[in-house]
């Protein structure tokens, strides 16, 4: 019959696995909130038109210029409008692509650089 000590330090250590997993799921958690308010950030045109407003001016007016052109490519406002709106959405794309790098090399120095969540788990059970 196992005795009383035995059945404590169990039920303590189930408790404190319990607890460990209890953080993680926390942990893990807030980082799935937290690429997905990101995700939703990134994927609406309203941030791009808020960080990139000249761009967005730039190229609306080009719209606007080619589509008062008409479909004729031949017109001259056709073809500054085409050009405007090229310029305006390669410079956005250059500068969105550098936020998007950077933003990556954050979270990977966050993964590579600081605890990443398996960690604890990995740790847990090589002791084991």
């Amino acid at each position: 019959m196992p005795s009383r000590s035995v059945d404590i330090a169990h039920q303590s250590a189930t408790r404190e696995l319990r607890r460990r997993i209890g953080r993680l799921r926390r942990r893990i958690d807030g980082r799935l909130h937290a690429t997905e308010r990101q995700a939703r950030r990134l994927t609406s045109w309203r941030t791009y038109l808020r960080g990139y407003p000249l761009h967005a001016t730039v190229a609306a007016f080009g719209v606007g210029l080619a589509l008062a052109a008409g479909l004729s490519a031949k017109t001259l406002a056709r073809k500054i409008g085409v050009t405007l709106v090229r310029r305006a959405t390669n410079d956005a794309w250059r500068q969105l692509r550098r936020e998007l790098i950077a933003m990556f090399e954050r979270v990977l120095a966050e993964f590579v650089g600081g605890k990443n969540v398996g960690d604890d788990a990995g740790a847990e059970h090589e002791r084991a």
